[in-house]
C-alpha cells in the first residue's frame, strides 16, 4: 500500500515592473531574465524603520534609468575587461560637466549630440514601441552606435531591444 501527502509549490512565472509596469513571462518572455528584483531587510537605524523589508522588481529599462549613472557593469572575460575600461571612459564623459566645457566647440556639439541621442533612445524604449518615423530615425542612428556590441552587455541588450521595435514597426507600414 502506497501513502500520499499533498505538496503544493509555487514558481514564478510573471514578473511586473514597479515602475513602468511591464509585464514579463517566464516561458516565453527573455525580458522575464533580465529584471533586477531586490528584497532587503532593514536594520537599527534605518530610514525605513527597524525590521521592516524592502522590495522591489523592475525591468532593466527601469533600473537603468534610474541607477545607470551608478551602475557598474563587471565583464566575465580578459576581452570584456578592455572593453569594460573603455566604456568607463566614455561614461566620465557624461557624468563631468566641467570636461565636456573644456572641450572644443565641435567635440562639446559631438558630446551633447550623443547624450541626446541616448537620451531618445532611452524614451523609446521605456514605452517600448516607435511611435513615427522620427523615432525610426533615432533608433536606427542608436542601433549604428551599438553595432558591434558584446552579445548580452547592457549595450547589446539595447541593441536588440531596438532592432525587435524597428522590425515590429516596419511590419506595420
Amino acid at each position: 500500500m502506497k501513502t500520499f501527502k499533498t505538496i503544493t509549490t509555487q514558481e514564478l512565472t510573471t514578473l511586473v515592473c514597479d515602475s513602468c509596469g511591464l509585464k514579463a513571462n517566464a516561458e516565453s518572455d527573455y525580458e522575464f531574465h533580465e529584471f533586477i528584483s531586490i528584497e532587503h531587510h532593514c536594520g537599527y537605524g534605518t530610514i525605513h524603520s527597524d525590521g521592516n523589508k524592502i522590495n522591489i522588481d523592475l525591468c532593466q529599462q527601469c533600473f537603468e534609468q534610474k541607477c545607470g549613472d551608478s551602475l557598474r557593469v563587471i565583464e566575465t572575460s580578459v576581452e570584456a575587461e578592455e572593453v569594460q575600461e573603455n566604456s568607463e571612459i566614455n561614461r566620465l564623459e557624461y557624468k563631468n560637466i566641467f570636461e565636456a566645457i573644456t572641450k572644443s566647440k565641435d567635440e562639446a556639439y559631438q558630446l551633447k549630440e550623443n547624450c541626446d541621442l541616448r537620451l531618445a533612445a532611452r524614451d523609446i524604449l521605456s514605452k517600448n514601441k516607435l511611435s513615427d518615423d522620427n523615432e525610426l530615425g533615432v533608433a536606427l542612428k542608436r542601433i549604428e552606435e551599438l553595432w558591434d556590441a558584446q552579445y548580452q552587455s547592457a549595450e547589446g541588450n539595447e541593441l536588440n531591444q531596438l532592432a525587435g521595435l524597428i522590425c515590429a514597426y516596419e511590419k506595420q507600414d
